[in-house]
């Protein structure tokens, strides 16, 4: 028997010219390619190994990338007996994105953007009898231009079967995946679910000191701590934590039942103001003060409140009026105060939340902006009027 080592992996021909890796994994590396040919940079992923098992998984992960076309799933242009050619994404990694932003509306509306769009790349691929199984901010990348890709579907399973059972990264992978079950599509709910977690607080959903000790929480179906646990420090959103929490129940049966649900969730919230911080006063209490600078908005959900000003009512308002909002897009003190007469529930519009959704540099941000200036003059001339 020879003890010669096995030969290293054929390189891709001369129609790529190789600029160098990138990346780096336990069983591929990824270089930057310059396809000659068609005068474009893609990225090349080699495998690091001739065993015949393992380039039967790679060329299987090659195989189903390219045959989920979709456009949150990265393309693959050519395959070679080690080698796969894929588009170039230029751009960050989910975690990275995390990482460097400051916590806030900010991040977290980009995240749940990255997320429908994650969930929509899923549905298409469950549809197709494909289960990615590998979720974790490494594996979504968001490109310079806003593009979102899953990548990385080595370990995916396909119509019920995968050649690795046990396989997926031990802090992100769903209970019955570490116990080796068959898995369906609420195993990558867990994994959407685990993202967001981590957006949220920061912290993995599977704890533990050494990787042994995440597989065996995963096993045991441990539920998550709660973000506000993991993270006291952050003004969490309530319906966020809620949809997090939902797709990482231990029970596959608890969770959504599919990536679609979970992504409408997700894309409802996104609309309807989660972002906005639910506030509640009790009745005699003052919201808002003349005189004082503005630094919040508020939408009144539910009881009655009572407009004032040098002391005396001019106005009653109920649930889905909006009051405080001209002092806050123009800046400069309150020009009347708002008293509670029941008890009262708001959401409360803060600076941060409004500019994170209207965007100091866009269109809309300056019209609304310049809407609030003018409104905030008229009023102030109705009232000179008046008294």
């Amino acid at each position: 028997m020879s003890d010669s080592p096995a030969p290293a992996p054929a390189p891709p021909p001369d129609r790529y010219d190789d600029c160098g890796a990138f990346a780096q994994g336990g069983t591929a590396a990824v270089h930057l390619t310059l396809d000659r040919v068609l005068g474009r940079s893609v990225a090349t992923k080699i495998a690091k190994s001739t065993d015949p098992v393992q380039l039967a998984r790679f060329r299987r992960e090659a195989c189903i990338t390219a045959q989920l076309e979709h456009p949150n799933i990265v393309p693959v242009h050519d395959l070679g007996a080690t080698w796969f050619t894929m588009k170039r994404v230029e751009g960050a990694t989910l975690s990275a994105l995390v990482r460097g932003e400051p916590f806030g509306v900010g991040m977290l509306g980009k995240v749940v953007d990255i997320l429908v769009k994650v969930c929509d790349a899923l549905a298409f691929a469950h549809d197709r009898r494909v289960v990615h199984r590998d979720l974790k901010p490494e594996n979504v990348m968001v490109g310079r231009f806003g593009q979102v890709y899953l990548m990385d579907w080595g370990i995916a399973q396909v119509d019920g079967v995968s050649d690795a059972p046990y396989a997926g990264t031990t802090a992100w992978v769903a209970p019955e995946q570490a116990r080796g079950e068959s898995c369906d599509g609420r195993a990558d709910v867990w994994g959407v679910g685990g993202l967001l977690y981590y957006a949220l607080c920061g912290g993995r959903p599977n704890v533990g000191a050494t990787p042994e000790e995440r597989v065996a929480s995963a096993r045991a179906g441990r539920r998550p701590r709660a973000p506000a646990d993991v993270a006291p420090t952050r003004n969490l959103p309530a319906e966020l934590v809620r949809i997090a929490m939902k797709a990482l129940e231990p029970d596959a049966d608890r969770r959504y039942p599919d990536v679609t649900a979970m992504g409408a969730d997700l894309q409802a919230v996104r609309e309807g103001g989660w972002w906005f911080e639910l506030r509640v006063f009790p009745p005699d209490s003052e919201i808002v003060r003349e005189g004082d600078d503005a630094d919040s908005a508020y939408i009144l959900v539910s009881g009655t409140c009572e407009v004032r000003q040098n002391g005396g009512p001019i106005a009653e308002i109920g649930p889905g009026e909006i009051f405080g909002e001209a002092a806050l897009l123009v800046g400069g003190p309150r020009t009347a105060s708002v008293v509670a007469l029941t008890e009262v529930v708001t959401r409360v519009i803060t600076r941060e939340a409004l500019d994170a959704e209207l965007g100091r540099d866009r269109w809309m941000g300056a019209l609304v902006r310049g809407l609030g200036r003018r409104f905030h003059e008229l009023s102030l001339e109705n009232l000179e009027r008046r008294f």
